[in-house]
């Protein structure tokens, strides 16, 4: 086995044209999240075809990452990856949608294995230690140091052989199928952009009134233009948390050169000028569309929806105690509490409850049909 880095156009060639001739290729992908730079960028991807390791450099000048991503989408080639969730969503992201995806983690989990990183189930299931991880590092760093490169090659070399190792215990558990199932849903998982960069959420409302939601909104609208434009993470320009401070008390810009925390080349009267307009024009909005300093910009549910958030709850609540939990009960003992956790958590009972499941997978359904007929439940009411 060789550890090849690839950085150049007619390296990658070569590799795609070999990669075409595969059934299953190992993959995994080293990212940087808004850590060392602005945004969600992809840094290396890795790729194991059982005799050799491709370190693929999307970063390189000299290659054209896109040339791969036929193969990635190509439904005969199986890709075997571990907790494939947010590689998944970054590919997606820089417009590639990889199909017939093998997920391990998932795998895992219906096998009854209990929650573990990849080099703790590498160790446990196959007696292989993988050594210190690298995963926080800097990945946009180049030349990659020799232990990074080693941790990359690392995290795909032995998905084949966990592959091998859950298939066969899937085939004698007789899940295969259910592993086969769930992981067809990848091929129809979609995400966009809000997915990548949701810099503001709900939970941040907290403990502002309208008028200061809206001054904090501009404000970290700037924050995110800023940190865009010169590469830095968010966090790095200013945090959410003077954000929150200056939405509350503007005059607190008084003393913005020599707040700490700040970007040092915002921290001037330029850039103090600019804030302190934005947040008078940000007031002048809130006004012109009557927002309240008195009233919070996280709404209270109305006495009629609270009525309705009560109502669910007790629905979801008594289907949990009357049905879903005796059946969870009969798969813990036949297939373990890990396997029953998977298969009805409570986001899913949630959801078969109030009729909002979409579409169940075919084993999941005749498991329910299966124990409630055991149990002489009732199964139709959640079954579309």
């Amino acid at each position: 086995m060789s550890i090849r880095y690839i950085d150049k156009d007619n390296e990658l060639s070569s590799v795609v044209r070999h990669l075409e001739t595969t059934d299953q290729i190992a993959i995994d992908l080293e990212f940087d999240r808004n850590r060392y730079r602005y945004g969600f960028n992809l840094c290396l991807i890795q790729l194991f075809d059982g005799e050799d390791c491709h370190l693929i450099d999307p970063l390189s000048d000299q290659l054209e990452t896109e040339k791969l991503f036929p193969v990635l989408e190509d439904s005969s080639v199986e890709k075997v990856a571990f907790a494939f969730q947010e590689d998944h969503r970054l590919l997606h992201h820089v417009g590639c949608r990889p199909k017939n995806i093998f997920d391990l983690r998932i795998a895992s989990q219906l096998l009854n294995y209990p929650p573990a990183s990849l080099t703790n189930i590498v160790q446990d299931t196959l007696e292989v230690d993988m050594g210190k991880s690298s995963q926080n590092s800097n990945w946009f760093k180049r030349p990659l140091k020799e232990n990074q490169i080693k941790y990359a090659a690392k995290d795909v070399l032995y998905l084949f052989d966990l592959k091998k190792k859950f298939k066969s215990e899937a085939e004698q558990k007789q899940i295969l199928r259910w592993i086969d199932e769930e992981n067809r849903n990848w091929d129809h998982v979609q995400y966009d952009d809000s997915d990548i960069n949701n810099f503001i959420k709900e939970k941040d409302k907290q403990d502002l009134n309208e008028v200061e939601w809206e001054i904090f909104v501009r404000l970290m609208e700037f924050r995110e233009k800023i940190a865009s434009q010169s590469d830095r993470p968010s966090y790095q320009i200013f945090s959410k948390n003077l954000t929150c401070d200056i939405a509350q008390n503007p005059d607190r810009l008084k003393n913005w050169t020599s707040e700490k925390g700040v970007f040092n080349r915002l921290k001037n009267r330029g850039i103090q000028k600019k804030l302190e307009k934005l947040v008078q024009k940000a007031i002048q909005e809130a006004e012109a569309k009557g927002l309240s300093r008195s009233k919070p910009a996280k709404k209270s549910p109305t006495p009629e929806e609270m009525k309705e958030i009560n109502q669910r709850k007790q629905l979801i609540q008594q289907a949990k105690s009357e049905f879903f939990s005796p059946i969870k009960d009969k798969i813990t003992e036949d297939y373990g509490e890990e396997v029953s956790t998977f298969l009805f958590s409570n986001r899913i009972i949630a959801d078969l409850v109030t009729g909002s499941n979409g579409s169940l997978e075919d084993y999941k359904r005749s498991l329910l049909e299966r124990y409630a007929d055991e149990l002489h439940l009732d199964v139709d009411q959640y079954l579309d």
